[in-house]
């Protein structure tokens, strides 16, 4: 009689282990789950890609969701004040010359025309859409939270302050850390 007391004792702990064990894997596969978050990861200077990155962001804050836009390389143009010159070595002014000053500047990635297609574009959205500049508003005032990739900032010689959007400063791996806890990731290019 004692070892079949004994048995099922044995039996119930074994049964808690595993439950305690399922418990740990549930709770772990709750913190791999995506939230209701998005990230955008912005690549290119061109007006057209700058655009749908924004309204990707709007769109959806709108439907409740958090957005972190991470802006790289010739991305970070979207979200500059302006051109700053002053301080920089020679082929970091050569490299911000080469580059559109702020969001107004952009060209689209097709029918530029000289310059000619961002104009059109501007007079075709007008009363039809918001302007790329309201739009980098709108999601400012949403809450989007903005990040901009340091060692662009170093190679593209870019300093802290030439941002028209608040940024946090980071490398890819807070950039990664966003991404693969969010439901959607875009990547602009």
């Amino acid at each position: 009689m004692s070892a079949v007391i004994g048995s099922n004792a044995l039996a119930e702990v074994s049964l808690e282990n595993k439950i305690t064990d399922l418990e740990a894997q549930v709770k772990e596969l709750k913190h791999r789950m995506p939230g209701d978050k998005v990230s955008i990861i912005v690549l290119s200077g061109d007006f057209d890609k700058a655009m749908a990155a924004f309204m990707m962001a709007n769109g959806a804050i709108g439907m409740g969701m958090e957005v972190t836009m991470f802006f790289t390389f010739w991305g970070c143009s979207v979200i500059k004040k302006g051109r700053k010159l002053k301080g920089k070595k020679f082929t970091h002014k050569l490299i911000n010359m080469m580059l559109p000053a702020n969001s107004k500047d952009l060209a689209p990635s097709q029918m530029s025309f000289g310059g000619i297609g961002r104009k059109m574009f501007n007079y075709m959205m007008k009363g039809q859409m918001s302007s790329l500049e309201e739009q980098i508003e709108i999601a400012v005032e949403a809450g989007v939270t903005f990040q901009v990739c340091s060692p662009s900032l170093g190679m593209m010689g870019f300093d802290e302050d030439e941002w028209a959007v608040p940024v946090d400063i980071c490398g890819v791996a807070a950039m990664y850390e966003v991404a693969l806890n969010a439901r959607t990731a875009y990547f602009i290019s």
